[in-house]
């Protein structure tokens, strides 16, 4: 088992905590809250620079594919889905998500409670209820595009913005990003994904360099935090 897949049976108390709190903004999250929370929980109270690159990367992202509006940063989302949650606004009151987001939007958030809320909780959150968002927009299957935002922190250089749209607009992904870059995929999966990875991409030489740097980059942050010696 991988160091950030062993995450879901050692969770620090932080990462279990904002795990939960993901989950609680409803059930349309449940997958992500279970699934890639915990890894990105992990990754961004340790590596603050990776959290700051995550979230420039996906307001970007997201701004590229309409999910946010201009100017609009997923910790905006995030904490206004947070907020909302405990008025008991979750998405299953709605009949399509875009008119959650649109409640998001009108609600009138507390500054003190968003300020005694940690930047990292405001990300998560963020990024999931854009994933789902995501997800409905491109007619994508529940939690197929959960693991897809741990491949731009393996590879920032290669899965950019405008690579990662495209991927996701392809409608072609299935499979488990996560256990891709811990090595663990079966070999027919793994080349499906990479063959569904490589939308937008030249050379296929250098998209498979890309994916193998992803991989040891990966397994580098893992040693990362696990010498911080400050979770499971």
């Amino acid at each position: 088992m991988g160091f950030f897949s062993a995450i879901g049976s050692a969770l620090s108390s932080v990462g279990s905590a904002l795990s939960s709190a993901v989950g609680s903004i409803g059930s349309a999250l449940s997958s992500f809250a279970s699934s890639v929370a915990p890894v990105l929980a992990k990754i961004v109270t340790e590596l603050e620079p990776v959290a700051v690159a995550l979230g420039k990367f996906a307001a970007a992202f997201l701004q590229g594919l309409g999910i946010l509006k201009p100017e609009e940063k997923p910790e905006d989302i995030g904490e206004r889905a947070l907020q909302a949650s405990e008025k008991g606004i979750t998405p299953e009151q709605f009949d399509d998500f875009e008119s959650y987001l649109a409640a998001l939007r009108d609600f009138e958030l507390d500054p003190d409670k968003a300020a005694k809320r940690s930047s990292a909780e405001k990300l998560i959150a963020g990024i999931g209820v854009c994933t789902v968002a995501m997800e409905r927009k491109y007619s994508a299957a529940p939690g197929s595009l959960d693991t897809l935002w741990l491949l731009p922190i393996a590879n920032p250089g290669y899965f950019t913005p405008e690579r990662m749209q495209a991927i996701v607009k392809s409608g072609c992904i299935n499979g488990d990003a996560l256990t891709y870059l811990e090595r663990r995929l079966p070999a027919g999966d793994s080349r499906r994904l990479e063959e569904a990875l490589m939308v937008g991409s030249g050379s296929k030489d250098a998209h498979y360099e890309a994916l193998d740097h992803a991989c040891e980059r990966w397994e580098q942050l893992g040693k990362m935090i696990e010498s911080n010696g400050k979770g499971a």
